[in-house]
């Protein structure tokens, strides 16, 4: 009969003595007798921490011992393996793990090398692919697959009735269970105490945009099994478009923390699931330029200016100065809110007061020439309405300055 073949790391070996300790992957933490007779003619030194493959054998006293031990062979390149996942950053889209049998290095798995870009892999999963090696030295796993999880079976004991009698035993009484946290089902707990089960957390879900609130910029998307989530605006992997009630989207939730409601982190639309990978949202390569925006937008800045320049020379060159200085700022704040969205909320993005500020001393036609060719600010009403008060009060000023007040020594002063 075959002898079933185990894995195990050297946890001891003592050179005087020619004996050893070592720790197998389906017994637990029980030791097994390790000695210099049950090593093969090509592992004659064997050290603490090597991973090795034997044999087990009971001797006269009823002790688990190790025969035909032999190390483990090195990683090659381009061979296909099985990883069992560690750890995955779904911010970053990354993570490493541990091969099944050679567990010394970790290996590091990348979401672009994944074949099912649908999905987020979990920690405890395992994944299948090809081993390649990266110019730092690193093993990466690329051409993966997510397989499941790893075999929760009981190691076979049955030859060795010493080793199942030392098994320790965990909580539910299965000897060695391999216990693994954070999967989908272990986030389906209540959220925030308040009897609803919470959506897995960094998998891609599916579902429909319920409500939006455009002026608070967040709403509600509805699962197949009609279980809600909050998403905000950040979330909306878009520069050029807002969400809208009805639309069918992707997105991945975090996991809840005590009694914080869980939320929607990136949402998508429907067949744009690969954008969910990335830190760039979907539409980040396309001009978001509105020409029929840009055009009736510049061409009023334009009368306007025009207007000021027939009555104050000086004034139209202070407004056209403000309005590249607006122009300037809207451009600025629309790069950051693109290659931040989601990370680090507000951070780095220009105060919409000050971007009132300079509109009220006359940048506005600039800020409107920047709102058309940058779609930036263009959704938010609250944000348009002040925009345009803005607007009327500069207007107003310069027409109190430039005719109603025309015998005014500022005004005189101002005028051509």
């Amino acid at each position: 009969m075959t002898k079933k073949i185990h894995y195990g790391t050297v946890t001891h070996w003592f050179a005087e003595l020619q004996r050893g300790s070592v720790v197998s992957d389906d017994h637990g933490a029980q030791r097994i007798l390790l000695e210099a007779s049950s090593l093969s003619r090509h592992y004659p030194r064997p050290k603490s921490g090597d991973r090795i493959s034997f044999c087990l054998h009971q001797d006269a006293k009823n002790r688990l011992c190790a025969e035909d031990v032999s190390p483990l062979p090195p990683l090659k390149e381009n061979e296909r393996v099985e990883v069992t996942l560690t750890e995955w950053n779904f911010q970053q889209n990354g993570g490493y793990g541990i091969h099944q049998v050679q567990r010394s290095s970790p290996i590091f798995i990348l979401g672009q090398f994944l074949n099912d870009q649908t999905r987020i892999p979990e920690t405890g999963e395992v994944l299948e692919g090809r081993l390649v090696k990266h110019s730092n030295g690193q093993w990466l796993l690329v051409e993966a697959d997510i397989i499941g999880r790893p075999s929760e079976t009981a190691p076979d004991t049955a030859q060795h009735p010493a080793a199942e009698e030392e098994q320790p035993q965990t909580e539910t009484g299965r000897a060695d269970s391999p216990q693994i946290s954070g999967g989908a089902d272990a986030g389906q707990h209540d959220t925030a105490g308040t009897g609803t089960p919470a959506l897995p957390a960094n998998r891609v879900l599916n579902g429909e945009i319920i409500s939006w609130d455009d002026e608070k910029g967040y709403g509600f998307i509805r699962t197949a099994k009609k279980q809600s989530v909050f998403f905000h605006i950040s979330a909306f992997h878009y520069t050029s478009q807002r969400p809208q009630a009805g639309q069918q989207v992707s997105f991945y939730c975090n996991r809840p923390v005590g009694s914080e409601p869980q939320k929607a982190l990136k949402v998508v639309l429907s067949g744009h699931e690969a954008s969910l990978f990335s830190d760039r949202p979907y539409d980040y390569h396309e001009l978001n330029l509105n020409m029929r925006k840009f055009l009736c937008y510049g061409l009023s800045g334009t009368v306007y200016l025009l207007a000021v320049n027939h009555y104050s020379t000086k004034l139209a060159v202070f407004y056209l100065l403000a309005s590249a200085a607006a122009f300037w700022l809207y451009r600025s704040d629309k790069q950051t809110a693109v290659t931040q969205a989601g990370k680090t909320g507000y951070l780095g993005r220009v105060p919409e007061k000050k971007l009132h500020q300079i509109g009220l001393i006359g940048g506005w036609p600039g800020a409107l020439l920047a709102r058309g060719a940058f779609n930036h600010k263009t959704g938010k009403a609250s944000f348009i309405r002040v925009f345009w008060l803005v607007a009327a009060i500069n207007i107003a000023i310069t027409y109190a300055l430039l005719i109603h007040y025309a015998d005014n020594p500022l005004a005189l002063l101002l005028k051509n």
